[in-house]
């Protein structure tokens, strides 16, 4: 019970407090508070949920209530790059007193570019430019740690991991592109079979039609089919034979005959 009553209170204490934050380019956020405050910037909470905001978004009362007048962000900022250049300083010298032992031992590291990765790889397959980029620093990687190069080993593992995001990007961009293909393929493929099923239709229909035809010209031209014809024998009566009617005809005229005188041969027959 003490517990719920604590909690309460600070509820309506939060809530008491809240008010509207008016920012510089017009944007109310209602029911503000602050909620973290960074170098830069500050989280506040508001009636829709959190927001980042930069600190020459907020107006000058916000930034003074806030410590995020542009003075003091100046300063950190100027706090940061001298402590970024103290580091890299300090990280070049340590490189350069491990590369003065290196080659104080003759020992040096075999470190590889990109191209080279490329060129290895090309003998007997393809290698994007990104995927051989994480391979060179990977490679430098290794390298460097047996050569105790801690310090580049550090470089090419940040490179390295810097690279394999955008590994990842291309990755997921490639998957993405498999999928759509893999999609456009699925509905190809259904396509193709709605077109087999129609032409499959439109083939049944087509030897429907060739039937019904086939059937309509039998019945239109009048022709009976029996499936076992019978043989009907014709009696027909003798035909009747007349004798043809013979007619006597008369003898031949009788031929004259002349002798000729003195020669008892006949003659020509006289000219008429």
């Amino acid at each position: 019970m003490r517990c719920a009553i604590i909690f309460m209170c600070v509820l309506c204490a939060a809530v008491s407090s809240a008010e509207d934050f008016v920012l510089v380019d017009g944007t109310v956020l209602q029911d503000a508070r602050l909620v973290r405050k960074d170098a830069d910037s500050a989280v506040i909470g508001h009636s829709t949920g959190v927001q980042r905001v930069s600190f020459d978004r907020l107006p000058p009362e916000l930034q003074e209530r806030f410590g995020l007048t542009p003075q003091a962000v100046n300063e950190f900022r100027e706090k940061q790059e001298q402590a970024r250049r103290a580091r890299v300083e300090a990280e070049e010298k340590l490189a350069a007193s491990q590369r003065a032992a290196l080659e104080a031992s003759a020992l040096s590291p075999r470190y590889l570019s990109g191209a080279d990765v490329m060129a290895l790889y090309s003998t007997w397959d393809t290698l994007s430019a990104v995927c051989a980029e994480y391979l060179a620093a990977d490679w430098n990687r290794r390298e460097a740690l047996r050569c105790n190069l801690t310090v580049e080993a550090d470089r090419y593992t940040r490179e390295a991991d810097r690279v394999a995001a955008r590994m990842n990007e291309e990755r997921n961009a490639v998957n993405k592109e498999k999928e759509r293909v893999a999609a456009l393929e699925a509905e190809l493929q259904l396509t193709k079979n709605e077109l087999k099923k129609a032409k499959d239709a439109v083939n049944s229909q087509r030897e429907e039609i060739q039937k019904l035809s086939q059937e309509s010209s039998n019945q239109s031209s009048g022709t009976v089919v029996i499936s076992h014809p019978t043989y009907v024998p014709v009696y027909r009566p003798a035909p009747i034979i007349v004798p043809p009617i013979v007619r006597p005809q008369p003898p031949p005229p009788p031929r004259s005959i002349i002798i000729h005188q003195g020669s008892g041969r006949p003659g020509p027959p006289p000219r008429r």
